[in-house]
């Protein structure tokens, strides 16, 4: 039997650290660090192809298109209010109560598709998408020591 420990937090918290220490603790000889994994994957595509991948974990936003990022965001918060909307029973719709409501709604999105991400806003969607490529990886990798029946700690 495998086991996989994978330990999550901030920049500087103390993950390698505490890694060193479980991974020696608990007899697990493999101990991974996600920016391993970064590095292993720029082997596969140069800076060019994929800016996101080569850039530092704070710079990672500096990567992304804010008008992009801003029609994303756009588009999960209408998807969101729709959701919303839809749960507003008939009646209510019928008696007109709520017209005034959809019409802010409509206006809220139609401004916030214009606003540009600030740049902390830009850092997180950066750091967010870095960690989405880097998970995917990560998943296969933890399969595989799975099957060998070899423990991890991450």
């Amino acid at each position: 039997e495998s086991v996989t420990v994978l330990l999550c937090g901030t920049s500087g918290c103390g993950k390698s650290t505490l890694s060193a220490l479980l991974g020696s603790r608990l007899g697990i000889t493999t101990v991974v660090s996600t920016d391993s994994i970064r590095h292993m994957m720029r082997s596969f595509a140069n800076e060019k192809e994929n800016p996101l991948l080569w850039a530092s974990t704070y710079h990672a936003g500096e990567c992304l298109d804010p008008v992009a990022v801003a029609e994303a965001k756009a588009k999960k918060k209408a998807k969101k209010m729709a959701g919303v909307s839809q749960s507003i029973t008939k009646d209510e719709v019928t008696d007109g109560q709520n017209s005034s409501k959809s019409d802010i709604r409509t206006s809220e999105m139609g401004s916030s598709a214009a606003e540009r991400p600030s740049p902390k806003q830009m850092a997180i969607e950066g750091y967010k998408a870095q960690s989405e490529m880097v998970i995917d990886s990560l998943d296969r990798l933890i399969t595989a020591w799975e099957e060998r029946k070899e423990s991890v700690v991450v």
